[in-house]
């Protein structure tokens, strides 16, 4: 059935809804258009109810997906980046725990601290001299490149910049009698010591005694060295 574009649809329709009787009274013959505009109107509601119950909620699903989507591609650019992160700094941090174990093997801790007396008397003993005396001296900053700056300084301009310290130096007196030869043996053990311990300053008298040739007592000072134990003692 062809359909007439040329017709007028609001008297389409309405003659679809008007009863129309023939000049003799016999029921008037069926509107020809009446089908193929239920045909169309079918049609219409057909797309409006797919748009509505189909289309749009799947549009908003698939938006839905989508935004999941590049949240998880966010996330994954997120670990990656953390990943990065984390490898840099474990580097550093086999980086740092190499300097640390160097610089602890040259550097006293207070329990080494402690048993550097000990090792000292032992020393003199297995070289037959005396400690008359042994005695911790002052104790020195000995301040790194740079500075502690932190936000309290810097917001307050009249306090002093903190400075790093590197680590610190102790002087301990030491006074020592006995066989001049024995001592040079002392001092060689000294130098042996894992540890670094420096002698500042040495005075040596040699003892007027019958029987005792070669008799001295020595007055020195000797440094060792330790690392800052905490964070207050690494910035003053």
């Amino acid at each position: 059935m062809a359909f007439d574009a040329n017709v007028d649809i609001g008297e389409l329709i309405k003659g679809l809804f008007s009863k129309k009787e023939s000049k003799d009274g016999a029921p008037s013959t069926p509107n020809p258009h009446a089908k193929t505009l239920m045909i169309g109107v079918a049609i219409l509601i057909t797309i409006v109810c797919y748009i509505y119950f189909v289309y749009i909620p799947t549009q908003k699903d698939l938006q839905i997906k989508n935004d999941k989507i590049a949240q998880i591609e966010t996330i994954k650019f997120e670990i990656a980046t953390l990943s990065s992160e984390i490898i840099a700094g474990n580097e550093k941090l086999a980086l740092a725990q190499v300097e640390y174990e160097r610089r602890s093997a040259l550097f006293h801790t207070d329990k080494e601290m402690e048993d550097m007396y000990g090792q000292i008397s032992l020393l003199a003993m297995q070289n037959k001299l005396t400690v008359t005396k042994i005695q911790k001296g002052t104790e020195i900053p000995v301040f790194a490149d740079g500075s502690c700056a932190s936000s309290n300084n810097l917001d307050d301009e009249s306090e002093p910049m903190p400075r790093k310290v590197g680590y610190y130096e102790f002087v301990v007196d030491l006074e020592i009698s006995g066989n001049y030869n024995f001592y040079t043996s002392f001092r060689n053990g000294l130098a042996q010591l894992k540890k670094i311990i420096n002698i500042n300053n040495e005075s040596i008298i040699v003892l007027d005694s019958e029987g005792n040739a070669g008799s001295v007592r020595v007055t020195s000072s000797i440094s060792t060295y330790r690392l800052p134990k905490n964070e207050a003692e690494q910035c003053i």
